[in-house]
């Protein structure tokens, strides 16, 4: 415990330079573009506004794009912040696998965060903190309840949206205390970084062994052998206690980047922990897919969150 004080006290002294900068405010000269979606796309007749930026200066990455329906729901509409995977070296704020959210009435920001061969962990929690805190600060501008927001993400987005969830103590993430999404949405997400190689070997997956290879160095700083206490406080496992929102686990028994075993562990944390969660495992699906976002799986996801927000009223 010592090894991990200590490591979080020299991330934060680290990064209290970039807290600063995040906390400013942002210029109003944006590159934001608005648009009108047809009733057949995916987000069904929907406005988005594209590349916010959520800091002062902000890098190509740190924007997210705002979508709200049209046709449905009331303003100020219920959010989900979502956060993209693409194992934090990668990926696009466009790889959203709740789309058809925006057709039952909520509005989605789907934010992009600098990568990892760019600025190791924490910097992408502190961006996903920076993003949330930016937009709630900003919500009655865009038309989304402050009050009732939920966060979520696919692959290495679940992993930060778990963090976002989990972790609203750490400071040093970007973390306001006072801030708590009411509910977690995490497909796929490694919630145990030092459990990911063991977990690998376990299902003997050569190509997920060569990606967190590739992947988990360049996040953590350092090499995997000699990353133990980075990964521990880069796990959201780490931040599991009975102050967590309800979580909503999805997970392909055929992941072969996240093993099953991942999930598994978590939803035993959070069982033991006494939080409200669900693990839907989803038959025959690999790492992520369109399998996550078919019809059938639509509508567990929209009772979840309907469930979450109707004593804070419904969407």
């Amino acid at each position: 415990m010592k090894t991990i004080a200590y490591f979080r006290l020299a991330l934060a002294l680290m990064w209290l330079p970039a807290l600063g900068a995040l906390a400013q405010t942002v210029s109003s000269q944006t590159s934001a573009v608005l648009e009108t979606l047809p009733a057949d796309s995916p987000y069904g007749e929907a406005t988005v506004e594209r590349n916010i930026p959520y800091v002062s200066h902000a890098t190509t990455n740190q924007n997210f794009d705002l979508y709200l329906p049209r046709k449905h729901g009331v303003r100020p509409f219920p959010l989900v912040i979502w956060v993209h995977g693409g194992a934090w070296l990668t990926g696009s704020k466009e790889w959203d696998n709740v789309k058809y959210l925006v057709q039952h009435g909520y509005a989605i920001a789907s934010i992009d965060y600098r990568y990892s061969p760019e600025a190791p962990f924490p910097a992408q929690i502190q961006d996903c903190n920076a993003a949330m805190n930016f937009i709630l600060a900003h919500a009655a501008d865009y038309g989304v309840d402050a009050r009732r927001f939920a966060v979520g993400g696919g692959s290495a987005g679940g992993h930060l949206a778990l963090l976002l969830g989990l972790a609203r103590q750490e400071r040093e993430f970007g973390a306001n205390p006072a801030i708590k999404p009411l509910a977690i949405l995490d497909f796929f997400g490694p919630a145990d970084l030092n459990g990911m190689e063991d977990d690998l070997q376990a299902i003997h997956s050569q190509r997920g062994l060569e990606t967190w290879q590739d992947a988990g160095p360049k996040l953590l700083g350092a090499p995997l052998d000699q990353a133990a206490a980075r990964a521990k406080a880069a796990s959201p496992i780490t931040y599991v206690s009975k102050a967590a929102p309800p979580v909503l686990i999805l997970q392909g028994d055929e992941d072969d980047l996240v093993p099953v075993a991942q999930s598994q562990r978590l939803h035993v944390a959070l069982n033991r922990a006494g939080v409200d969660n669900e693990l839907i495992t989803v038959h025959k699906a690999g790492h992520d897919g369109p399998m996550f976002s078919a019809p059938r799986i639509q509508p567990g996801i929209i009772d979840f969150l309907n469930g979450v927000f109707k004593n804070a009223g419904r969407p």
